[in-house]
């Protein structure tokens, strides 16, 4: 009898790795069958002897998933595998659940850049995932000449008919007409409509920075939550027009709005790594809060839709709304205000955050009175409007920004290989490999930038950079991505930056808390797709000379 269980067990796990191997099943429709199959088992032993068959149902379901697990494990190590040439770590080949961890960690970044350090530029970081630590491959992974497609880990949970720009769509030519929707909303044109209700948001910021911190217990702030809440606020004005707002500034986020968009993207991030997880996560209690997440913003959504007679500002909805005979289904829209509202308040937020850190942490806040002085020759007046176009041409301004995008925002953007394989200096990458650029590494690497590829150095952006042989690669800057999935809303972002920043600047001298530590907030930021800060940014704001803030309403 054992030796029958036995053959039986190992027949089976040899079918399911064949199958599964060859034919994609989804996480859940797969639990389900695992489900029924030992459901099957059970009611057959038991029709044999119902003394035992709990026992001969535990030993035959055990058995089955340790030899499926046993095959899988045996193939993906083989030199039969189609990547095996390429080094990693053990427990990264067998298995991708490996990488779920450093993502709900927000360390993925910093462990494959050891990793490449330890094994070189290709580094098999998964079963069938490569990162890839060669600026020549930044073109081929996410250029049009490719056009490589975004991996499963972009499906959007549970499968829904809906679909949005940011998740993986069904189509090239789908992904591009939806692309071409959104456009216009970040064109110079259409970011020209929000500059005004940014002007205004960025005015009600530094009210309500002083409003905080003079509420705190011990009169200091965390500007990155502040930050976060008005490039959120701004968000939703530039998706609904300011007919729908939470109003985050104001009420401090009590529901945890902003902390649910960011806990949603984290677990998006690091199931998406195992993909047929997220299928089965979906279904479980973690989920509640995705759920309840999309189904605020769809509300809000349907309101917004419901008030477009008293819109008075060309939103990013309003596109949508016009697009005639190309006007998405009502579910597509609500999916799309939601990545939108994700996308748009994110890396301003974590930019500006990083940018103050940084300039006021280092060298006794040097950056910080170089950055003030440029802002103070450029407005004589600190209380007038901040022209765009002369914020744009602002040179020490804008390599703040650039210098803060290249120690913040890497983030971790696999692509699918497609027919045919690529080749990546003379490196041959297989079909179906799913691969990503090292952007965390290149963009500290010393071939790149030097001197202090580890420090922030604003100067390396200007012209002469930190002296004669200083390197700044100025194409090695990858926060937004580039080709057919770049991020459709970068000039909007750098808007927000230059404008934040400029008018935080212009307005108050701020000082770090007595007791902050440089060290311990920069070891606390934390990636996943998201950036999350485990430290406070905790600081005080004085109001300069001759300033008076200026209602916002």
């Amino acid at each position: 009898m054992e030796g029958i269980i036995l053959v039986l067990s190992a027949a089976g796990g040899l079918a399911s790795w064949l199958f599964f191997h060859f034919i994609p099943v989804r996480g859940d429709h797969a639990a389900v069958f695992y489900a029924a199959l030992v459901l099957s088992v059970y009611a057959a032993t038991w029709v044999m002897d119902s003394e035992t068959s709990l026992g001969l149902t535990a030993a035959v379901s055990g058995l089955y998933t340790a030899f499926t697990c046993l095959f899988t494990i045996i193939y993906r190590i083989s030199p039969w595998h189609k990547l095996a040439n390429y080094p990693g770590p053990f427990l990264y080949k067998i298995s991708a659940l490996a990488l779920v961890p450093l993502s709900l960690q927000g360390k993925r970044n910093i462990v494959f850049d050891q990793l490449h350090a330890q094994y070189g530029d290709f580094v098999r970081v998964g079963p069938d995932s490569l990162s890839i630590k060669r600026k020549s491959g930044n073109t081929i992974i996410y250029g049009a000449g490719t056009h490589m497609e975004k991996t499963d880990s972009y499906i959007r949970p549970g499968h829904p008919e809906a679909v949005g720009l940011f998740f993986k769509l069904s189509s090239r030519e789908l992904h591009a007409e939806r692309r071409r929707l959104w456009s216009p909303a970040f064109s110079s044109a259409g970011i020209a409509n929000y500059i005004p209700v940014l002007e205004k948001r960025t005015w009600q910021l530094m009210h309500c920075i002083e409003r905080r911190q003079a509420h705190s217990a011990d009169g200091y702030l965390d500007l990155s939550q502040a930050f976060c809440h008005w490039a959120y606020d701004f968000a939703c004005d530039t998706v609904f027009g300011g007919l729908v707002s939470v109003e985050v500034m104001k009420s401090g986020d009590p529901d945890l709005i902003v902390d649910g968009h960011k806990r949603a993207t984290v677990l998006l991030d690091s199931f998406g790594q195992s993909p047929w997880l997220t299928d089965i996560a979906w279904h479980l209690p973690i989920a509640k809060s995705q759920v309840r997440l999309i189904n605020r913003l769809a509300q809000m959504t349907e309101k917004r839709i419901q008030m477009d007679s008293d819109t008075t500002m060309r939103d990013i909805t309003s596109y949508f709304l016009d697009a005639g005979a190309h006007r998405p289904p009502l579910e597509d829209i609500k999916l799309d205000t939601l990545i939108a509202i994700q996308a748009g308040f994110e890396s301003p937020s974590t930019t500006t955050s990083l940018a103050c850190y940084f300039m006021l942490s280092t060298e006794n806040g040097r950056q910080w009175d170089k950055l003030r002085d440029e802002l103070d020759a450029a407005f004589p007046d600190p209380l007038g409007s901040l022209s765009t176009d002369v914020l744009a041409q602002l040179p020490y301004l804008n390599a703040v920004i650039n210098e803060a995008l290249r120690l913040g925002l890497a983030n971790y953007v696999p692509r699918s290989v497609g027919k045919g394989g690529v080749m990546i200096d003379n490196k041959y990458i297989p079909e179906g490999v799913n691969v990503a650029l090292a952007a965390y590494s290149l963009q500290r690497s010393p071939e790149n930038f030097y001197p202090d590829p580890l420090e922030f150095r604003a100067e390396r952006w200007l012209p002469g950079g930190l002296g004669p042989n200083s390197i700044t690669d100025k194409s090695v800057l990858y926060s937004f991505s580039s080709g057919p999935y770049a991020c459709i809303g970068k000039g909007l972002a750098y808007q927000e930056m230059r404008m934040v920043l400029a008018r935080l600047v212009l307005t108050f001298n701020l000082e770090l808390a007595s007791d902050f530590d440089p060290n311990a907030f920069r070891k606390g930021i934390l990636n996943a797709r998201t950036t999350l800060f485990k430290v406070p940014l905790r600081m005080r704001a004085h109001r300069r000379p001759g300033i008076t803030l200026l209602d916002p309403q």
